[in-house]
C-alpha cells in the first residue's frame, strides 16, 4: 500500500473514525452489546472512507507463466526446390509442438533470391522468441550477413541442413558490377565474374550485345574444376536513353543449369553535357584551376565571367561559381537564387554582410573585417550528401592552406559538413566545405580561396590531380543535380527487380512552386510487354503516389499528365524491370554457414531425418514466468465499496433489529 502522507496519518483516520462513533452512539437506548457493535461498524465505515481520502495506492507483484515460443522457418527459395529436398517440410514438427508450445510457421526465399539475414531481423513482433529452427540449404543471396544477424540474437538457432554440398557440372555468370548510369559518348566499365565446376579442360564464349550488336567477347578456358575468374571491359553509351545490354556465356553440354549462363542488365544514359558558368570578383589563379577540374570530365565544361562583364544567365548554364561574390565592388549577383544552383568560393574580397543577406544556408559573422586565417582540411566522415573517397580525402587533408576570411558561422539545419577548418592541429569546428539539398536548389560552399595551390601541390606530390579533381567533380555533380522546376515532376527507379514493388510518385506545383494535388494525373504506360495502360495517381498528403502492377521484364516509357489553369501539364521518363535471378548462380549447398550459426546461437545442425532428435532438444525448453508490478487506485477497488456496504449494512440491520432506523 502506497500513499502520498506520512503514515502517522492512518492514525488522524482512526481517531475521526473513533470520535464519530462514539458521538453517535452515546446515547441510545440500545443494550451495551448492541451499542458497542454499532459503534464499531461506524467506526470501520468512518475510518476506511477517511482513509480512502488519502488516495492510497494498491502496488501488486503479478507472476505470469506462458509456454515457450518456437518459430519454425522453411526455405522454400529456387535453389532448395530444385534440389532433392524438395519435399521436405517442417508441418510435421509444427503439428507435433503446438499442443505443447506457442508456435509460428514462416517461409522465406524465393525462385529470384534468398536474405536468411533478413528473414531472421524481420520475425514478426510479439512475445520474446525462445528458439528459432531453420531449414535451408545455407545459400543467402541478397541482404545482410546471417552470421552478423546471428551476433545479435539472444535465443538460440536450430538449423536443419537441406540440399546437396556436392558441386554440379555446371558454369554460370555471378556478380556483375557496372554503373547504373553513364553519359552519351562516353564509356563506362563493367565487370563480369564467370564461375565453373567440374569443366577443366573447356572452353566457351563470353558476350556482351545490345540492341543486336556485339559489342564485347571473350573466350574462357576451364583451366580447373573450381574455376572464377572476372572479366572487366568498357562498354560506349552512344545513344541517350534507358538501354538493356545482354550478357551470355556458351552452354555446354552437361551443365546442370541452362538460365544462369545469361543475364540482363540496364543502363540510364544521360545526353547533356552540363554547362558552368564561373563568375568572380577579379582575376585569380583559382579560376584556371577550378575550370581545368571542371573540364577533366567529359560531362562538363566550364566558362569563364568576371562580375564586370555582361552575364547572362540562360536556361543552358547548370550550375554557377560564385569567386569573392557578392563583394563590395559588385553587390548584385546576375541570377535569382531558387534559379539556378550555387557554388560559393568564400574569399577575402567576399562582402560577408551581403553574403549573409542572401539567406543561403551559411551565415558567416565576422566582427574583424578584412581579416583571415590559414586554415587547412579535416574530414567529417558523418557527411552523407554524397561519398568521398577515404584515400581521396586523406590527400585533400595533406593540401596547403587556404585563406579563409575570419568569422563564427551560423548554419542551417540541412548544411552538411565535407572538411572542417582546421587552425594548425585544432579543429575550429566550422565548415571549410559544406553543401546543402534543401530548398529548390542545391548550394555548395568553400569557406576559403587558394584553391589552385590544391591542385598544383597534388600534382607535385603524386603526378597527378586525381583527388582535386574528384572532389570538384563530385561537388559540381551534387550541386548540378538540382530537381527540376517543372510543374509536374515525377519520380521513379531507373530499374525495378521483377516481384519488387514497383512505386512511382509524382508533385504538382503551383505558380509560387507550392505543392498541392486537387486535379487527378493520369499516367501512360508503354512497353515490350504493355501497348498502353492507364493509371491514375493516387493522392498522399500534397503529392501523389501510384503502385502499379507486377510487369514483366523490359524496358518501360511513362507519361504523366493532368489539367492545370487551362493547359495540360506533362513529364515523362522511362524505367526498366529486371530479373535477377540469384538462385540460379549458385546451387551448392553452404552447410558450413547453418552450422556456424548455429553453433554462434547456442543450437546445433541437424539433417531432414533427425526431426526426432530436434523435437527433443526443444523439449528441454522451460516456460518463462514474467513477474510485473500492477498500480490500482484503492478507491476504484470494487471490493473496497462492497465492505464499506457491508458495514453499513449490517449497521443498518441491527438498528432495524433493535427497533430503530
Amino acid at each position: 500500500m502506497i500513499i502520498d502522507y506520512p503514515w502517522y496519518f492512518l492514525l488522524f483516520c482512526l481517531l475521526a473514525g473513533g470520535l464519530y462513533a462514539w458521538w453517535l452512539y452515546r446515547r441510545t437506548p440500545f443494550s451495551k452489546i448492541v451499542r458497542w457493535l454499532l459503534t464499531v461498524l461506524r467506526f470501520l465505515v468512518v475510518s476506511v472512507i477517511a482513509f480512502l481520502l488519502l488516495a492510497p495506492i494498491l502496488r501488486q507483484k503479478v507472476h505470469e507463466r506462458q509456454q515457450p515460443r518456437i518459430v519454425l522457418m522453411q526455405d522454400v527459395s529456387g535453389s532448395v526446390s530444385s534440389s532433392a529436398d524438395s519435399i521436405f517440410s517442417l508441418m510435421p514438427l509444427y503439428d507435433d509442438l503446438k499442443d505443447k508450445y506457442e508456435v509460428e510457421y514462416l517461409t522465406m526465399g524465393s525462385n529470384a533470391a534468398t536474405d536468411i539475414g533478413s528473414a531472421i531481423s524481420n520475425i514478426p513482433a510479439g512475445r520474446e522468441v525462445s528458439a528459432l529452427v531453420l531449414a535451408s540449404d545455407g545459400i543467402s543471396n541478397r541482404g545482410p550477413n546471417p552470421t552478423s544477424v546471428t551476433e545479435k540474437l539472444t535465443y538460440p538457432i536450430y538449423t536443419v541442413a537441406l540440399g546437396d554440398t556436392t558441386p554440379r557440372r555446371d558454369a554460370s555468370l555471378g556478380e556483375l558490377r557496372y554503373n547504373r548510369i553513364a553519359f552519351r559518348g562516353s564509356d563506362f566499365p563493367i565487370e563480369i565474374t564467370v564461375n565453373a565446376s567440374k569443366l577443366a579442360g573447356r572452353s566457351a564464349m563470353l558476350t556482351v550485345s545490345s540492341e543486336g550488336k556485339q559489342l564485347f567477347s571473350q573466350k574462357i578456358s576451364y583451366d580447373a574444376d573450381l574455376f572464377s575468374q572476372s572479366f572487366t571491359t568498357s562498354l560506349p553509351a552512344v545513344e541517350a536513353g534507358l538501354k538493356r545490354y545482354n550478357v551470355n556465356l556458351t552452354v555446354l553440354d552437361g551443365e546442370a543449369v541452362a538460365e544462369n549462363n545469361r543475364q540482363t542488365f540496364y543502363v540510364d544514359v544521360i545526353d547533356n553535357r552540363r554547362k558552368v558558368a564561373i563568375v568572380a570578383n577579379a582575376p585569380h589563379p583559382d579560376l584556371s584551376a577550378l575550370k581545368r577540374s571542371i573540364e577533366s570530365s567529359a560531362n562538363y565544361e566550364a566558362k569563364l565571367f568576371l562580375a564586370s562583364d555582361p552575364v547572362k544567365m540562360d536556361d543552358d548554364f547548370s550550375l554557377v561559381i560564385l569567386h569573392n561574390l557578392p563583394s563590395s565592388a559588385h553587390t548584385s549577383l546576375p541570377f535569382e537564387l531558387d534559379k539556378i544552383p550555387q557554388v560559393y568560393i568564400i574569399g577575402v574580397q567576399t562582402d560577408l554582410s551581403r553574403f549573409n543577406a542572401l539567406r543561403t544556408g551559411l551565415e558567416i559573422v565576422s566582427k574583424a573585417s578584412g581579416k583571415s586565417n590559414e586554415v587547412t582540411a579535416l574530414h567529417q566522415n558523418q557527411f552523407s550528401l554524397f561519398l568521398f573517397d577515404n584515400d581521396d580525402a586523406s590527400t585533400i587533408e595533406q593540401m596547403p592552406p587556404l585563406k579563409s576570411p575570419f568569422g563564427e558561422s551560423r548554419q542551417s539545419a540541412g548544411l552538411q559538413t565535407l572538411f572542417n577548418a582546421r587552425l594548425g592541429n585544432i579543429d575550429m569546428r566550422q565548415p571549410l566545405i559544406a553543401a546543402t539539398a534543401q530548398g529548390p536548389v542545391r548550394k555548395v560552399f568553400v569557406w576559403g580561396e587558394g584553391l589552385w595551390r590544391w591542385r598544383l601541390t597534388e600534382y607535385q606530390t603524386h603526378g597527378s590531380y586525381r583527388a582535386f579533381d574528384r572532389l570538384i567533380s563530385q561537388l559540381v555533380g551534387f550541386a548540378a543535380m538540382s530537381p527540376s522546376r517543372e510543374r509536374l515532376q515525377v519520380t521513379a527507379e531507373h530499374c525495378y527487380m521483377s516481384g519488387e514493388r514497383i512505386v512511382l510518385g509524382a508533385q504538382l506545383y503551383n505558380d509560387a512552386y507550392e505543392l498541392f494535388n486537387n486535379p487527378d494525373v493520369i499516367l501512360t504506360l508503354e512497353g515490350d510487354s504493355i501497348r498502353k495502360a492507364e493509371y491514375t495517381f493516387a493522392r498522399t498528403g500534397n503529392a501523389y503516389s501510384l503502385r502499379l502492377p507486377d510487369l514483366p521484364e523490359g524496358i518501360y516509357r511513362y507519361t504523366a499528365s493532368t489539367r492545370y489553369d487551362g493547359e495540360t501539364v506533362t513529364a515523362s521518363g522511362s524505367f526498366a524491370v529486371e530479373v535477377l535471378n540469384l538462385e540460379q548462380r549458385n546451387l551448392t549447398a553452404d552447410h558450413t554457414l547453418l552450422r556456424t550459426m548455429s553453433t554462434m546461437a547456442g543450437g546445433n545442425l541437424y539433417y531432414p531425418d533427425q526431426l526426432s532428435t530436434l523435437q527433443s532438444a526443444l523439449s528441454s525448453l522451460k516456460p518463462t514466468i514474467y513477474t510485473h508490478t500492477r498500480y490500482a487506485d484503492l478507491l476504484h477497488l470494487p471490493w473496497v465499496l462492497a465492505l464499506i456496504i457491508l458495514f453499513l449494512a449490517a449497521e443498518w440491520v441491527l438498528r432495524r433489529y433493535h427497533g430503530e432506523i
